[in-house]
């Protein structure tokens, strides 16, 4: 296989389905596919991809990624505890007014619509119209309206 032919595959992924995008995982690691948005999907399986051409990490990179996270200088800052983030690749969703609205977990923020939000809250004004816990919103906290 060429960088060509990889850069192809990978290419593809944007054109596949997701029946398509599943076999291709099951394919690739003779394993039934996680239960992941299909843009995580696609990223999960263009790394595998280049992964099986150009071989995964080297011995030396894992245990140099081992030793890091024992020392802590890429573990995650404490979180707020009023924060509400959920694992990133997380799907959220929400019905209001009759129509159901999704959110996805992102590096960069939340996912709705196409656009990165870096809070629910923003996303619930968005939906309603008006101020909203976006946690209390999306039901990731309790609370009396948590469930509207």
């Amino acid at each position: 296989m060429n960088d060509k032919s990889i850069a192809a595959r990978v290419l593809a992924l944007q054109k596949m389905n997701t029946d398509e995008l599943r076999m291709l995982w099951r394919e690739l690691n003779n394993k039934p596919p996680p239960q992941l948005d299909l843009r995580i999907l696609r990223q999960r399986l263009s790394m595998r991809i280049q992964e099986l051409a150009f071989g995964g990490l080297s011995e030396k990179s894992k245990e140099r990624l081992k030793q890091a996270s024992k020392h802590g200088e890429h573990k995650p800052k404490p979180k707020n505890s009023r924060l509400v983030r959920p694992p990133l690749g997380t799907v959220i969703t929400k019905e209001y007014n009759g129509e159901e609205h999704r959110v996805i977990v992102t590096p960069e923020g939340f996912e709705y619509r196409g656009e990165i939000y870096k809070s629910l809250s923003k996303i619930a004004q968005t939906i309603t119209g008006s101020s909203w816990s976006g946690p209390l919103f999306f039901g990731l906290k309790g609370g009396q309206n948590a469930s509207q």
